[in-house]
């Protein structure tokens, strides 16, 4: 059997289908998706990519192993926190905090009930997101025999702390990938509205 192409009076949507196809277009395709979020969502503020301004990032100074944050255009400055262990800064004011886990460090502020005393200080602030270093399973096998425990207790923290997300990054590089992205995208949303 043989396929013809399909004929198209229309050369738009040729040329477009061969631009996102082409490597370096995804700006291309961020404006469909932007345009297209808009036609579903009229009057809905839609999020764009991170501004290109200056980002200032500040580490709490008791972090001992933090994220470098290496070849990103960003300002870094150490300071102590009240909660968190990297926040975004703008015009002098914590737009933004993350809260960075170890799978061992996240069994252990479950089991002693430190998770939920830093919970409580996180959700104080308007954007807030504690990101773990590995996966979800993994919770389990930390623990013999205690991981359904600790996946209820980090259930319940769920459910009483709901503006602070808990995201499995999968790795160490994709929690600090994760972080700097959020903080980049809250810095750049506070700067828009401002």
């Amino acid at each position: 059997m043989l396929r013809r192409p399909i004929e198209s009076t229309n050369s738009k949507p040729a040329i477009l289908a061969g631009a996102l196809s082409s490597p370096g277009h995804s700006r291309v395709t961020d404006f469909l998706a932007q345009k297209t979020a808009q036609a579903a969502n009229p009057g809905a503020r839609i999020p764009r990519g991170r501004a290109a301004g200056a980002l200032t990032i500040a580490i709490d100074t008791r972090e001992k192993y933090g994220w470098k944050f290496a070849g990103r255009p960003l300002a870094i400055e150490r300071r102590a926190l009240p909660a968190g262990d990297d926040v975004a800064i703008v015009d002098e004011a914590v737009v933004a905090v993350v809260e960075r886990k170890t799978l061992e460090n996240l069994a252990t502020s479950l089991s002693d009930g430190g998770l939920a005393f830093q919970m409580q200080r996180l959700a104080e602030v308007a954007r807030a997101a504690i990101v773990v270093e590995g996966d979800y399973p993994d919770l389990f096998r930390t623990q013999p025999g205690r991981g359904s425990w600790l996946a209820d207790m980090l259930g319940r923290l769920a459910v009483r702390y709901p503006e602070v997300p808990v995201i499995f990054s999968g790795s160490r590089r994709f929690a600090e990938e994760w972080a700097y992205r959020f903080l980049g995208a809250v810095a750049a949303d506070r700067v828009e509205s401002s």
